[in-house]
């Protein structure tokens, strides 16, 4: 097109040379008067003048011609700079969604299958509140799960830094990023695209709430969670957390309905949390992580689940109890010849027995001695077969029978007249904890009750705290219900051992005559009979 304008704008120019050269035509109504005009004499230079004209219009056609093709090349040049700068950050950027990428969790609004229209303007709030709940039972099942893989093990990968907190909608950023990028690219890379699409999806969790009731009355509600997997690597689970057991529902029957969802999102949020956070786990077992290994850790996982549930009872009601026991018979199956899902299973069902009177009481019980037994055929460490011993004792102690009570006696007779047998050297807190809760069990079922039997407890009792000074270990020792009986002077004696501590940092080390000698100093400085409580009737 430019070319074609210079062509025309050159022309326009010749012919105006042209039309300046030709002889004037005469006006016929003026007279003409002769003039003599000089003859002209046609030289070989104005015949030519035509002819350079045309040559230099040419030449500027040909040299706008090669300005336009240098700048039509400087201008592609540049084109394919930007082009080549913008598909390394659509590169970088990619890459970066895709390293950046990690597991979703989605909580969608609670759906009302009530049937109570006063639950439907609430829902917004419920959901909400229920998300915020999650986020701190997440938060402290994730600083458990540390605590626990860091200290006492077996080693469990976290499958990431933190597992996800819960958000309403998904995170499409990688899904948008794809799309546009194939709306932008060639129709012949499309199928690559979409490849990119398929190898890199998202992942994580999707949980959907609804509220349950049951009866007209909404004598007890409950909530579903159904729990899927958004890219289908884990089997999708549904459950229903119920509220109290319909005797003692009727009590909170008086407050209104949306308070009694307010309260149990209590309950359920620990119990979401705890599902999730160990499903997070499964997700990160190791690929090269197969057969009898591979079931190995499925157990410990398992296991260290099912103690989550057990300490859940503790403080969030005996709702959990009962699933403290689905997972370690789980580990147990799954890691059949370890010793801990037993031992922890034996202790779930000890708790749980505490909880309950008559036969449900003595049918745990005995449970529970079945289990220790099945994990002392199972453990080499000698520390803790002795611990597991003390703790089969505190079970027999609790079923009341006289001929298990005896078995009792004779098994902490036997370790403590054992040749070996000397608790300063003991830097196993649990064992000496466990021995200063049946000692103070002793006491308050009125078994060999003596002024002994008490001092035994607070020696025990002393001789641990010493060993472990962890301020949750602290904590429950004054709402152990094994230790009622002697609770009285805890405070005192909790302040004297740590005023000791600090002047003696060395002393949870020490051992032999030194250690003695300085607990019998704490010991001397409490009015330990101040601390004779309430023997009870358990």
């Amino acid at each position: 097109m430019k070319a074609q304008l210079l062509l025309i704008f050159t022309l326009l120019l010749l012919n105006s040379g042209t039309a300046h050269s030709q002889t004037p035509v005469p006006n016929p109504q003026i007279t003409a008067t002769p003039t003599v005009t000089p003859a002209t004499t046609v030289t070989p230079q104005s015949l030519s003048q035509p002819k350079n004209t045309k040559a230099s219009g040419k030449d500027l056609v040909e040299t706008f011609e090669e300005l336009d093709k240098g700048f039509t090349a400087v201008v592609f040049l540049l084109v394919k700079i930007l082009v080549g700068l913008l598909s390394l950050f659509v590169i970088r950027r990619f890459f970066l969604l895709m390293i950046n990428r990690s597991s979703q969790l989605i909580i969608d609004n609670f759906s009302n299958a009530t049937g109570a229209d006063e639950i439907e303007g609430v829902l917004p709030g419920l959901s909400q509140l229920a998300r915020e709940r999650l986020a701190r039972e997440m938060k402290s099942v994730y600083q458990r799960s540390k605590e626990h893989i860091n200290s006492v093990g077996p080693e469990i990968n976290l499958s990431s830094t933190r597992f996800p907190l819960p958000q309403a909608t998904a995170n499409q950023q990688l899904t948008n990023f794809i799309s546009s990028v194939k709306e932008l690219t060639p129709d012949q890379i499309d199928p690559l695209v979409q490849l990119l699409a398929v190898v890199f999806p998202p992942y994580g969790t999707k949980v959907t709430g609804i509220l349950q009731s049951q009866s007209e009355e909404h004598k007890r509600i409950g909530i579903t969670f159904e729990i899927q997997d958004i890219d289908n690597r884990i089997a999708a689970q549904i459950y229903t957390v119920w509220e109290l057991p319909d005797s003692e529902a009727d009590k909170q029957s008086k407050i209104a309905l949306k308070d009694r969802y307010r309260q149990l999102l209590r309950t359920a949020s620990r119990w979401l949390a705890l599902e999730l956070s160990k499903r997070e786990m499964i997700r990160g077992i190791p690929k090269l992580y197969l057969g009898s290994k591979r079931q190995r850790y499925l157990g410990q996982i398992h296991n260290f689940f099912g103690v989550l549930n057990q300490s859940s009872a503790q403080t969030h009601g005996k709702f959990f109890y009962p699933l403290a026991i689905d997972e370690l018979q789980d580990a147990i199956e799954f890691y059949p010849d370890w010793y801990q899902p037993h031992d922890n299973l034996a202790d779930t069902y000890s708790l749980l027995a505490r909880t309950e009177q008559g036969d449900r009481k003595i049918n745990h019980l005995q449970s529970a001695i079945a289990h220790y037994e099945e994990a002392l055929k199972r453990v080499t460490e000698a520390t803790v077969e002795l611990r597991l011993k003390v703790a089969r004792a505190i079970a027999q102690l609790l079923t009341r029978k006289e001929d298990l009570i005896l078995a009792a006696k004779q098994e902490i007779q036997n370790l403590e007249t054992a040749k070996n047998w000397d608790a300063t050297t003991v830097l196993n807190y649990q064992l000496l904890y466990y021995l200063a809760c049946w000692y103070a069990l002793a006491y308050r079922l009125d078994v060999d009750v003596t002024d002994e039997t008490q001092k035994q407890a607070y020696l025990y009792l002393t001789y641990s705290l010493a060993r472990e000074q962890n301020r949750d270990f602290w904590e429950w020792t004054s709402k152990d219900p094994d230790l009622e009986s002697i609770r009285g002077c805890f405070p005192e004696l909790k302040s004297t051992l740590l005023k000791t501590l600090n002047e003696k940092p060395e002393l949870p080390k020490q051992t032999g005559k030194d250690f003695a000698e300085s607990i019998e100093e704490v010991l001397e400085g409490v009015n330990w009979r101040s601390g004779i409580g309430d023997k009870g009737n358990n």
